[in-house]
């Protein structure tokens, strides 16, 4: 005599495709309870004329130590979520430029937080994964400087649909904000407005 198959309700089959849908769902999503509030990422500050020259030009360096009244303690952009780290671009022997840590280090001295450069400029997927997946960063903001070849990269590898376009060779004195909201990755695109002639909007 054959064995008597166990017969499943339609209902509790579904329940039981539903839960482990949403078991699935939890797990892939996990990163991403641990991401910050909101990224900040900029452009390292003006360079000389020299296409030879590693550090920041005289007005980068102005530059620099203005971008502590748009990112230290008193910044309008984080007053509801603290600065948790600062990241620039790792030097390495084919990337000479030490402008993206020189360009946080006056913030760095205002906030008393280190300049992390543990990853190369073009290694955007390392960066974002490390950034959005670190439980120290939630609810918080996190500040990226960056060279400007890589920023629309960067910023999809953040979440940001489609991939913005590509940052402009002559702009210093933007900040793109990306805020997490309802789960989807928002980029706001402001200006800086620190140095004279600055872009208004």
């Amino acid at each position: 005599m054959l064995p008597l198959l166990r017969i499943v309700r339609p209902s509790r089959w579904l329940a039981a495709v539903r839960a482990a849908a949403l078991l699935l769902l939890l797990l892939a999503a996990g990163p991403a309870w641990a991401q910050p509030a909101q990224i900040i990422l900029l452009r390292h500050a003006e360079k000389p004329e020299d296409k030879d020259a590693v550090h920041l030009s005289a007005r980068g360096e102005e530059r620099a130590r203005a971008l502590v009244a748009l990112l230290g303690r008193s910044s309008p952009f984080t007053s509801n979520a603290a600065v948790a780290a600062l990241f620039a671009t790792r030097v390495t022997k084919h990337d000479h430029s030490h402008r993206t840590g020189e360009t946080l280090t006056p913030t760095s001295r205002e906030l008393g937080l280190p300049i992390q450069l543990a990853v190369d400029s073009d290694n955007v997927s390392a960066m974002a994964a490390s950034v959005r997946s670190r439980a120290e960063y939630r609810g918080r903001t996190v500040i990226i400087c960056w060279t400007h070849h890589d920023l629309a990269q960067l910023a999809a590898a953040l979440g940001i649909r489609p991939e913005p376009p590509a940052w402009k060779e002559k702009v210093f004195d933007r900040l793109w904000i990306i805020r997490y909201e309802a789960g989807r990755a928002v980029l706001l695109d402001r200006p800086q407005r620190l140095l004279k002639g600055d872009s208004k909007r």
